[in-house]
């Protein structure tokens, strides 16, 4: 095993919660687990992260059926290429990474229209972040009207709108992932904006 993965790496545990408000042990201790071959370690990483994962995906594409494939794919990828990942880096984003990466190339093989109609699912809503039931009520319906919105977009817009804002990728890195211009991506955004404000004016 590489020696990225040596228990002297991995760390002390940290109470911290996956996606299901369970505690879990620290990603180091995780991943190091999970490099020896523990698969049940693996699979705490996965439920920390994959709901994260998943709307990162959903937002790209818009459809349920291909999101849940390629989230699949990306943990099965980088459990296979765990040996290469730098313990010390946070493991969230080399994930994203992968997934996105998956996401935009299915986008290249298909010229499928989003299906709107999916939102209908409970798993499109972003998050619910109100303790109080009517207000996190009234969030999911917010959150539910923006992403219509945001899968609305024409995918060209879409994609770099997600990537900038809910990923926080710079321009510079945007333009390597789409092979743009950072002027094309500062355009796209612009126009993203410009469509999203349009759409959501009653909202605001």
């Amino acid at each position: 095993m590489n020696k990225k993965f040596s228990e002297e790496k991995a760390g002390s545990a940290v109470n911290k919660k996956d996606d299901r408000g369970n505690e879990c042990r620290d990603d180091r201790e995780l991943i190091a687990a999970s490099g020896r071959g523990d698969k049940r370690a693996y699979g705490e990483l996965v439920l920390k992260y994959q709901k994260r994962l998943y709307r990162l995906v959903f937002m790209m594409l818009g459809r349920i059926d291909a999101t849940e494939d390629i989230v699949q794919d990306a943990f099965v990828k980088a459990y296979r290429a765990l040996d290469t990942f730098e313990i010390d880096k946070p493991f969230y984003p080399w994930i994203a990474t992968i997934g996105r990466n998956l996401a935009l190339n299915y986008l290249k093989k298909t010229a499928r229209e989003t299906s709107l109609a999916e939102l209908d699912d409970d798993t499109a809503v972003l998050a619910d972040r109100a303790d109080n039931p009517l207000d996190r009520l009234i969030d999911r319906e917010n959150e539910r009207r923006f992403a219509r919105a945001v899968l609305a977009l024409p995918e060209k817009y879409r994609t770099v709108f997600v990537l900038r804002m809910f990923e926080k990728l710079s321009y510079d890195q945007i333009a390597r992932q789409l092979d743009l211009s950072p002027g094309t991506v500062d355009s796209r955004l612009f126009r993203a904006r410009e469509k999203l404000v349009a759409m959501l004016k009653d909202d605001l």
